[in-house]
């Protein structure tokens, strides 16, 4: 059995492996080819990776090779993998006003084709080509009402240069002042404006979006502050008997922690971890326990409506939780006076709450409950069981 002084360091660096600012991505290779700008095929693999950094470069390895070699946009035409359809191919457009040399996804080739493009700033954008080089750029939003007046100006903007683009068909135009900027509406709405306006153009080559592409992990950082309320139960030992001893708890905390995301398998789902330290000073009559406590929240997390400007979201998962540096006042044969640096309680907590969309961070609020116990499988813990049962509740700030 591991004793008490040398699980302290491993408990340390688990923490510190969990709470990244930024985690990257793992290498993801996937079969796919190279189009050079000489216009030859490379077949390989491909690193592929999340949208943003697909944008900006390929890593790609040639059959036969041992190490990935990393491509910027202009130095070749594009890439593609061979095993759901994904297209990027190096474009020039004018994003915010400013010439930007990028890999677009290649949504739809048509009379007028359709690109998307995740931007360094955090905005993703569709860019529509028209015929005689004509283009024009939507940006993705995330607003939960569509019909304020913010959201039609914005809209109006944006339809100033699609307008361009679709000018033969005003009801064209219209669908997509009426629609969500996503990129299945957009592709449909595009196709069929194709197919019925630009018939010397061909028919339109959509290339096939797998919504379930392999894995990438993209992390985000999370600061935050709250309290807990709730009770605070020691047990006596001496007698081996319950104790009806309970203190009223009032608990502020510090929470720093990180989500942990699966853009492609998910939009909605992500892990979470979470370090928590608060503050315990609890009392009734002649007995006293005070400390600083330590939790770790290891779980999941689910968003409902993760392209609107509210997201409700539910958590849940397990905690690990720690007293640091306790003290007492006439605790000596009850548990609770008697725990040692190296106690921990295991315990679980259940939440919900939302999401806040305030530009490039989110604002999330939540409201969990939360109960941890000792182990008392344990026979260095069987009678220094303490229970805590509280409602925790906590604001804080995504990056």
């Amino acid at each position: 059995m591991m004793r008490k002084k040398e699980r302290m360091p491993l408990l340390l660096l688990a923490l510190a492996a969990m709470l990244p600012m930024r985690l990257s991505a793992q290498v993801n290779p996937k079969a796919g080819f190279i189009l050079t700008n000489d216009n030859d095929t490379v077949r390989g693999t491909i690193d592929y990776r999340m949208d943003k950094r697909n944008a900006q470069e390929c890593l790609f390895r040639a059959e036969g090779a041992q190490q990935f070699v990393a491509y910027k946009p202009d130095d070749i035409k594009g890439y593609r993998l061979t095993d759901n359809g994904a297209f990027y191919v190096t474009r020039t457009f004018a994003v915010n006003g400013v010439e930007q040399t990028f890999f677009a996804e290649y949504l739809l080739k048509g009379g007028v084709s359709l690109y998307y493009y995740a931007a360094d700033d955090g905005n993703n954008y569709y860019i529509f080509e028209g015929e005689e080089g004509k283009t024009g750029l939507m940006r993705e939003r995330n607003f939960q009402d569509y019909d304020s007046e913010e959201v039609r100006d914005l809209r109006r903007n944006d339809m100033n240069s699609v307008s361009q683009v679709f000018i033969k068909s005003h009801e064209t135009v219209e669908r997509l002042w009426k629609t969500g900027y996503n990129r299945k509406e957009l592709t449909n709405i595009t196709r069929r404006y194709s197919e019925q306006y630009c018939t010397d153009a061909g028919d339109c080559v959509q290339f096939e979006y797998d919504q379930h592409k392999t894995a990438a992990f993209a992390a985000r950082l999370y600061l935050g502050l709250g309290f807990k309320a709730g009770s605070v139960k020691p047990k006596y030992f001496k007698h081996g008997s319950n104790s009806s001893l309970s203190f009223s708890a009032f608990m502020p905390h510090l929470s720093v922690g990180c989500d942990v995301l699966l853009p492609r398998m998910s939009q909605h789902f992500m892990l979470q971890a979470l370090l928590d330290l608060g503050y315990m000073d609890v009392s009734k009559g002649q007995y006293r326990l005070k400390g600083c406590t330590l939790e770790t929240q290891w779980g999941v997390a689910y968003r409902f409506l993760s392209d609107r400007k509210v997201s409700p979201l539910v958590r849940g998962g397990v905690s690990f939780n720690h007293l640091l540096g306790s003290s007492h006042e006439n605790m000596q044969d009850i548990s609770g006076g008697n725990r040692h640096n190296m106690d921990i309680d295991f315990g679980f907590y259940l939440g919900a709450g939302a999401d806040v969309n305030i530009g490039r961070q989110l604002l999330r609020l939540t409201v969990n409950y939360e109960y941890s116990s000792s182990l008392g499988m344990l026979d260095i813990m069987a009678n220094e069981n303490l229970c805590t049962s509280a409602v925790s509740v906590g604001a804080g700030v995504v990056f």
